[in-house]
């Protein structure tokens, strides 16, 4: 099933590119942490960086507001700290990689060189999860305890600055995991970044 609606996907953001007004690379660094739930949880978190780069297309719906597709790959996670008691505690790195897909209302104040802002749900299918402890140096194998689907909301400021046919553009996004991740029902955690992306758009 899972197979099933990767190719199903992968086909639609293909066809929705040879309709597209725009075509956008982009890359970045992202900044996240995982959200628990549970007041009395002995784990704190912290942010944690990885890489995120991907594609978009966009439609024009008016001059100034476009619909907007994201094909995004993304290294996340949180850094962790499991303590046992006042004086001791335990370090812990939780990694997870991921493929989103958002899907975007954007909005453009002038129409040319100009700000923007954008916000919409998106799917995230996710592809590994691990814990790692420095310490001993194990490794924990996450993914069956964990949902592989999973559905955010994503909110982004950026400026866009052309260049006859293409422009450069740079964006900040936000982006909050709404569902429990963890198959757990017990035990909720949820996933929040901030994205720092760098990109280009080509004009079709």
């Amino acid at each position: 099933m899972y197979k099933k609606f990767s190719a199903l996907l992968f086909l639609f953001l293909f066809a929705q590119s040879t309709q597209a007004n725009e075509v956008k690379v982009l890359v970045g660094m992202n900044f996240s942490k995982y959200l628990f739930t549970d007041t009395d949880s002995t784990l704190k978190s912290q942010q944690k960086s990885g890489m995120t780069f991907g594609l978009g297309w966009a439609f024009d719906l008016s001059p100034k507001i476009k619909l907007e597709f994201n094909a995004l790959y993304s290294q996340g996670g949180t850094k962790a700290s499991i303590a046992y008691s006042p004086d001791l505690s335990i370090a812990g790195v939780y990694r997870n990689t991921s493929f989103a897909v958002p899907i975007l209302i954007k909005y453009d104040f002038e129409t040319w060189a100009t700000p923007y802002i954008a916000v919409g749900p998106e799917i995230v299918f996710l592809l590994s999860h691990h814990l790692l402890l420095p310490d001993s140096e194990d490794d924990f194998d996450l993914r069956d305890n964990t949902n592989k689907f999973i559905l955010a909301v994503a909110a982004i400021f950026g400026y866009e600055l052309p260049f006859r046919d293409w422009s450069l553009t740079a964006e900040i996004r936000y982006r909050l995991w709404l569902n429990n991740f963890l198959v757990d029902p017990e035990f909720k955690v949820k996933n929040q970044s901030f994205t720092l992306l760098l990109g280009g758009i080509y004009y079709l």
